[in-house]
């Protein structure tokens, strides 16, 4: 759930070669990624529609840029006023300070970012991914995977994601509204958490949020005292196999454009499928 700068060319929604295509294509993928991108934010309390998009606002986490933001469908003729002019509108009063952006269209948001870096905002990227079967890797057998719904394994979970957000620095305010946020979402969407165990100790967790064909793969994270054990890739396996046993064909996940997560997911046999743009400016 974390964003980073991005830069480069407008890749916007190339379309790579996948050899196993069948009935779905790369553009149906996107779609489906928007979609679960878009209903996680339809779950928010106060939702503002506007000819350009929606502002969603979520009055309980002022601090998480995935909970209050604007969603741009299209951008106004005359550039990034009318949204800007829109999200101060309708979070005044309240305690959001930060300006986040998601744009349903890469290109759209690659051919405005000069204006919207010279307004102090930073352009956000990740990519989007997908894989139809379990990949071919080897797994580690001593990893143990258990539901996270309740319980200690449920506290576990909480465990490796504070464990794993605190590495990039995010002050223990921020981090409580991150899990609470987490915490609604799964429960509003049906989305199953699991841990993953080493010996015991609770070393990464993930998601699946099966809808239709397609399942959603989130929470990934690796404790850092757990790094480069294979606990990552036999996650991901696994992730991949209760999605299978959900009758979901293929499976989707986003990763930051310039980090080493999306190498491994390319790895695992998970293909680019394109890319979801924003931008992010820290104080209104």
């Amino acid at each position: 759930m974390d964003e980073s700068t991005a830069g480069g060319g407008p890749c916007g929604r190339f379309i790579p070669y996948l050899p196993y295509l069948s009935t779905v294509d790369t553009d149906e993928m996107m779609r489906a990624v928007l979609e679960f991108l878009r209903t996680a934010r339809e779950l928010a309390p106060i939702k503002v529609q506007r000819p350009w998009g929606t502002v969603y606002r979520d009055d309980r986490f002022p601090l998480i840029h995935q909970a209050n933001l604007a969603w741009v469908s299209a951008v106004p003729d005359d550039g990034p006023e009318p949204i800007l002019a829109d999200m101060d509108q309708a979070f005044r009063g309240t305690a959001i300070r930060h300006r986040a952006l998601l744009f349903e269209d890469a290109e759209r948001a690659y051919a405005v970012q000069e204006e919207f870096i010279r307004r102090g905002f930073r352009p956000t990227a990740e990519l989007a991914m997908a894989k139809v079967g379990l990949p071919d890797c080897i797994v580690n057998r001593e990893v143990e995977i258990r539901s996270a719904a309740e319980g200690e394994a449920a506290e576990g979970f909480r465990s490796v994601m504070r464990a794993t957000d605190a590495a990039f620095g995010h002050p223990p305010e921020v981090l409580e509204q991150m899990w609470g946020l987490r915490q609604d979402w799964a429960h509003q969407v049906g989305m199953r958490p699991y841990l993953a165990t080493l010996n015991g100790a609770p070393a990464g967790t993930f998601s699946v949020w099966p809808r239709g064909i397609f399942a959603w793969i989130d929470d990934v994270a690796t404790h850092p005292d757990f790094r480069m054990q294979g606990v990552g890739r036999t996650m991901i396996f696994e992730a991949c196999k209760r999605a299978a046993e959900a009758r979901c064909e293929w499976v989707v996940l986003i990763s930051d454009l310039f980090d080493t997560p999306q190498e491994m997911y390319k790895t695992l046999g998970f293909e680019p499928i394109g890319e979801v743009r924003g931008f992010l400016r820290e104080s209104g």
